[in-house]
């Protein structure tokens, strides 16, 4: 079975995207899936339609955004898409302004939306500082654990890698635990690692269950010099 890397053309496409990416993400959990996609409610249907807003909003914001592009991996035989990665080209400096505050206006108000809020602050704050200069960057990867280690995380990223080399620039990722051995054998460098743990003063019972629910979660941010050239202590880490 072979696989083929295709860009992201039909809105049909996004829908059977997100349901790989949201089954990528369950397996093994990960606690910024529910930062950003969060399964809310409990009914029969809760996932279905929480699924579905994720799924509308990151296509939209995929459309309203001319620096992203959206691949995914296919396999051959089948036609399924078992893999998707979201890169975003930034030829000027994306964050000259700065940061703007994240507001996670996909949780209902209250305890759950000031979680999330503070979490996606956590998450691309960093970016002012490590980020600020026209760049290549991986937002999203991610491969349905059934079509692990067939090479299709190698092939996804493959199109931002070059992308980046054609008008070089620096490469960045956000990457959780699990991605990093990966990434690290195409040329990406470990340069701090972060973390997500929103934290408030006296927190309520609410906050305390958000908090077991979705524990800290340990990323790293990894870089890739221009053309992948890096000598040591002559290249400088951003």
């Amino acid at each position: 079975m072979g696989l083929l890397l295709q860009p992201i053309t039909s809105d049909d496409d996004f829908k059977e995207l997100i349901e790989c990416e949201w089954t990528a993400y369950e397996t093994p959990y990960n606690g910024f899936k529910e930062i950003y996609c969060p399964t809310l409610g409990t009914g029969p249907n809760a996932r279905e339609e929480s699924m579905k807003e994720c799924r509308e909003r990151q296509l939209a914001d995929h459309k309203g955004d001319a620096t992203s592009h959206w691949f995914k991996a296919v396999d051959s035989d089948s036609g399924q898409i078992i893999g998707g990665a979201q890169w975003n080209v930034y030829p000027e400096n994306p964050y000259a302004n700065g940061i703007d505050h994240i507001e996670a206006t996909w949780w209902p108000e209250g305890e759950g939306r000031r979680f999330a809020s503070i979490g996606m602050d956590q998450w691309f704050g960093p970016r002012g500082k490590r980020m600020n200069k026209p760049h290549v960057l991986l937002a999203i990867c991610f491969v349905h654990p059934a079509h692990r280690r067939r090479g299709a995380g190698s092939l996804l990223l493959k199109w931002g890698m070059q992308k980046a080399d054609e008008l070089d620039l620096d490469t960045f990722i956000e990457a959780a635990q699990p991605g990093i051995p990966l990434y690290s054998s195409h040329g990406f460098r470990e340069v701090e690692e972060y973390w997500i743990d929103p934290k408030v003063e006296n927190p309520s019972d609410e906050w305390k269950q958000l908090k077991e629910k979705i524990p800290p979660i340990p990323w790293m941010f990894m870089w890739r010099p221009k053309q992948g050239r890096y000598e040591e202590g002559k290249t400088v880490p951003p």
